[in-house]
């Protein structure tokens, strides 16, 4: 606090934000316990012991998920159970059990919560706080067959549990095509085959939300008749009604997955996100790839600029594509400019937005004018103009704000919608994040 004292507060600030800019921010995973990694015996015999022989398989995961998501709870649980101090009393369903316990049973229904007791718990039917009690009893026994406690069978301190970590039981992902039958008119409905050699199925890095997943195995579908190949993100077809035969490529709305680089695909809440956050927030593709190699980045993976314009411009098509009711088809082995062009000849109406089309008003268009009519009492608003021009209204001075004169206009039928120079959207205000400097 000395130091900082004889310092002056503009530099501790500068000082900050070229700290902030230089340091990476990237989260750093906390320690984690392995899954517990009990026989599926031991777990279906405790399940079937403890739990109504209707039970179902999806409950039996919420039970499970439900406890391995909670550590922290289950910590001051099982303490509880554990006294160490004088005062302390064992309590052996603690108030922390039973607020997990009316969680989940909120969580799971009356009608699932009634498949977790069997028939002699039920009659006489036990009220609601004994049911509650009965159930954590049965939940705390579920914690401690998984080894979800701090303590051992004997009450020793083994040491405080921490998060589990899922990458065993994570799923699997295979990236093919959507379409189980080939789609054109004279092979419909025909199976496809899988096209590719095994020994030549390509590898790929998969991010499915924020996730990333390694050697992800890519596969592609094919009609044996009109050999028509399936990808998960578009189709491929040779175009008969051309002399040249050209091959076309179809860009399915309906993809699941999207390929932005040579090894590298995503799921379309990743390309989604690239959108809404060059809209929102005005940011260039290299500050959102920026943004996400310092949030979700790992040694082994991470985005460029060029993987976030990929996502943009083909996410962007489909969007567009889809609310007019259509697939987009292209010429195939187009680089990324070709098909922002072609994409634009077609989606793109001329540069007219289809919910603004023959629509003008007060809002919305405006006269054009070379200069303001009003320079608002802001520092920001004269940058770069001389300071000891009287003109120029100063802060806390007694000039009176000028007010923006806007044509009075009551209805569409009075404005001169044809004027020449009439503008139809001007940027007001705009933000740029990160690299100041979009290379797109």
């Amino acid at each position: 606090m000395f130091f900082i004292s004889l310092v002056p507060h503009h530099w501790i600030l500068a000082w900050l934000l070229i700290w902030s800019y230089l340091v990476s921010f990237t989260y750093a995973a906390s320690p984690q316990h392995p899954f517990p990694n009990i026989p599926f015996s031991t777990f279906s015999n405790t399940i079937q012991s403890n739990f109504g022989p209707n039970i179902s398989l999806a409950t039996v995961l919420a039970i499970l998920f439900t406890l391995i998501e909670n550590p922290d709870l289950l910590n001051l649980h099982f303490r509880q159970q554990n006294p160490k101090y004088s005062g302390e009393n064992k309590i052996q369903v603690s108030g922390w059990i039973i607020a997990l316990v009316n969680s989940l049973a909120t969580q799971l229904g009356n009608k699932r919560t009634e498949t977790l007791f069997s028939g002699n718990e039920l009659a006489p039917e036990p009220d609601k706080k004994g049911k509650i009690n009965l159930l954590a009893r049965k939940i705390d026994k579920i914690a401690s067959c998984l080894g979800l406690s701090p303590y051992d069978s004997e009450g020793n301190y083994k040491g405080k549990l921490l998060p589990l970590s899922c990458h065993k039981i994570e799923p699997a992902y295979v990236i093919c095509p959507t379409s189980f039958i080939c789609g054109t008119l004279d092979c419909q409905p025909r199976c496809l085959v899988q096209s590719t050699q095994e020994r030549d199925i390509p590898l790929v890095t998969l991010i499915k939300g924020h996730t990333v997943h390694q050697k992800v195995p890519v596969l592609t579908g094919k009609c044996p008749k009109c050999k028509t190949l399936y990808a998960a993100d578009h189709e491929r077809f040779q175009d008969t009604s051309t002399i040249q035969n050209n091959l076309k490529r179809v860009y399915l709305n309906s993809a699941k997955y999207l390929k932005i680089g040579r090894s590298l695909w995503v799921d379309r809440l990743f390309s989604t996100s690239a959108v809404n956050a060059m809209y929102n927030f005005h940011a260039s593709a290299s500050a959102y790839a920026e943004y996400w190699n310092n949030t979700f980045g790992t040694e082994q993976i991470s985005v460029t600029r060029s993987h976030i314009w990929q996502a943009f411009v083909q996410q962007s098509v489909r969007t567009i594509a889809e609310e007019s009711d259509i697939d987009v088809e292209f010429d195939d082995g187009l680089n990324i400019k070709e098909v922002t062009t072609q994409a634009f000849s077609l989606l793109g109406e001329n540069g007219i937005i289809r919910a603004a089309d023959k629509h003008a008003c007060a809002e919305c268009t405006q006269e054009h004018k070379k200069t303001s009519d009003v320079v608002f009492n802001n520092p920001a608003a004269v940058v770069g103009m001389d300071a000891t021009d009287d003109n120029i209204p100063t802060i806390g001075s007694d000039h009176e704000e000028p007010q923006v004169d806007l044509p009075q206009v009551t209805s569409d039928d009075e404005m001169d919608v044809d004027a020449i120079q009439d503008i139809k959207m001007v940027v007001l205000d705009g933000v740029v994040m990160g690299p100041q400097v979009n290379n797109i």
